[in-house]
């Protein structure tokens, strides 16, 4: 009997759907297991709308949710609201809410704890440090129990944004729970007091130790989360939690210090090391002025004895630094010198590095403009934490810089949350180095920035700063944004309130069995698609 051969495209599509479904098979998520996270600083606290510190941000995206989120590209994705419009002016945004969203102790999240909880974070009371971008806000109005709508004063062509991902998105409150308990059960992290609508509860929280989350079984996204529990330790030392990782003790490292990454990648050749754009700004910032009485946030300033003048900032922060010197020895050249206020990575960055030349002589001139020199030597306290120690680094090799042109920088290292503390509350400081939060856009740095804004970190008072971010914030033109920010970045170059020593990679670190998490830089940290393989 004649036998037709099996035809080879048959048979390579026969292997070809087996490896695929093999391949599907492999990568379909298993339920259950522990996600064992690794912090490099403590939370500094848990009430979400008011804690500094990405610490906290994370914890608040996997315990709280909001109405959208963003995507590693720039898109809009729904969290608690199915559904969203503009109108065509840009003033009015009506969310359709999930009719299956519920806070963890049970009661429904509808229309009316959208409204309470912007209502709350635009209440001077409430304290909250993302006040300044619910300026535009007019009004929210309940239309009806899965129906919301935000009335805006004036177009603001990032609403979206900064519901998605400034800083930790808009969280929703419980007003049962938020009027039942008070803010310090929130701040000392009570479960009871924090009843979320994410993929995780709160299940305990020990100041400076740890922090334990569980699966949330009524979860509105069918299936989600995969993990039974995550479990937050605090290692403070990046040595100490290298040596977890590589004992496998721990399964993911949250924020990892750019100058390990070498011997991570020598120790952990199967390691997932995470990285992309620098959208995360290096600062070595200058306070302007202090408060005449010496309370923190008075509105009665007078000018720091040092910095208030223009001259010693520009030639301390703008021609007496080496940005080039200070990446190659704090990043190994790993991270691109910068001077705008626009991180490299970020929409709408312009380069105005020419605007700061290393020039000692010009440093050196300005300063004896000043007043300063051998007879009256410029002395001054540069504060940073202890968060990363490339921080340290930096710090020293700016000590060493301006020695070369007769400053002395005296070197104060504090912990993250007494960084905190100080630089965000109006503490005694003069100038600081950190690396301070990734921007999806300019505007999301107005917090940190404008003048009279809870943290702005300068205590700069000038208005001009305030026009320029209101101008790049309300124009809907993406052209002409582009010329706003490029005047705005040359102003605040020339001004100094905010000074740029670099862009500042950003790293994660998981271990190889780690699957399903997106990497998407400091604005969104989800684990609720995250499944352990092993």
């Amino acid at each position: 009997m004649n036998r037709r051969p099996f035809p080879l495209v048959l048979v390579a599509l026969v292997v070809s759907l087996v490896l695929v479904s093999g391949t599907a098979l492999a990568q379909t998520p298993k339920r259950g297991g522990t996600l064992r996270v690794s912090y490099g600083n403590k939370i500094a606290h848990l009430d979400f709308h008011t804690a500094p510190g990405y610490e906290m941000m994370w914890v608040a995206m996997n315990v709280g949710c909001g109405l959208v989120n963003i995507t590693p590209d720039g898109k809009f994705v729904g969290d608690a609201a199915e559904s969203w419009q503009m109108s065509p002016d840009g003033l009015l945004y009506t969310f359709k809410l999930r009719k299956n969203v519920l806070f963890h102790d049970g009661t429904k999240v509808d229309a009316a704890a959208v409204k309470f909880s912007i209502d709350r974070l635009m209440s001077p009371e409430t304290k909250s440090g993302m006040r300044p971008f619910y300026e535009a806000v007019h009004s929210v109005e309940v239309l009806d129990p899965h129906a919301v709508q935000v009335r805006l004063k004036h177009p603001y062509a990032f609403f979206l944004h900064m519901l998605a991902g400034y800083r930790s998105g808009f969280v929703i409150y419980s007003p049962a729970a938020t009027q039942k308990y008070t803010l310090q059960d929130r701040q000392q992290g009570k479960p009871e007091a924090l009843p979320g609508c994410g993929p995780f509860r709160l299940i305990e929280h020990v100041d400076g130790s740890h922090t334990v989350l569980d699966r949330f079984d009524k979860y509105f996204m069918p299936g989600q989360p995969y993990l039974d529990r995550i479990i937050i330790r605090v290692i403070k030392d990046p040595v100490t939690e290298m040596a977890a990782f590589k004992a496998g003790e721990i399964d993911f490292i949250a924020s990892f210090s750019p100058e390990h990454v070498d011997t991570m990648k020598a120790q952990n050749p199967k390691a997932q090391i995470m990285t992309g754009k620098e959208t995360t700004p290096m600062v070595f910032l200058m306070k302007v002025t202090v408060p005449k009485d010496g309370k923190p946030h008075s509105a009665d300033r007078a000018p720091h004895p040092i910095f208030s003048d223009i001259r010693v900032r520009k030639a301390i922060g703008c021609f007496g630094i080496d940005r080039k010197e200070i990446v190659n020895i704090a990043f190994k050249g790993q991270a691109t010198p910068w001077v705008g206020i626009i991180p490299p990575g970020t929409l709408d960055a312009v380069d105005v590095n020419a605007m700061c030349p290393y020039d000692q002589a010009k440093a050196k001139a300005l300063l004896a403009e000043a007043g300063y020199g051998p007879a009256k030597p410029l002395v001054f306290e540069l504060m940073t934490s202890t968060e990363k120690s490339v921080f340290n680094v930096i710090v020293t090799v700016i000590k060493e810089q301006l020695a070369r042109i007769g400053v002395t920088a005296n070197i104060r290292l504090v912990d993250k949350v007494s960084w905190m503390n100080t630089a965000l509350e109006d503490g005694p400081f003069d100038a600081h180095v950190e690396d301070l939060l990734s921007l999806l856009t300019i505007d999301s740095n107005a917090y940190l920035s404008a003048a009279g804004a809870r943290w702005n970190q300068a205590r700069h008072q000038d208005m001009k700063v305030n026009d320029y971010y209101a101008r790049y914030a309300r124009e809907m033109d993406a052209g002409k944004r582009k010329v706003i920010a490029k005047e705005f970045v040359e102003y605040q170059a020339d001004k100094l309130y905010w000074n740029t020593i670099s862009g500042s990679p950003f790293y994660m670190v998981a271990q190889p069995w780690v699957k399903g998490y997106t990497y998407n830089a400091e604005f969104e940290v989800h684990w609720d698609t995250v499944w352990l393989d092993k």
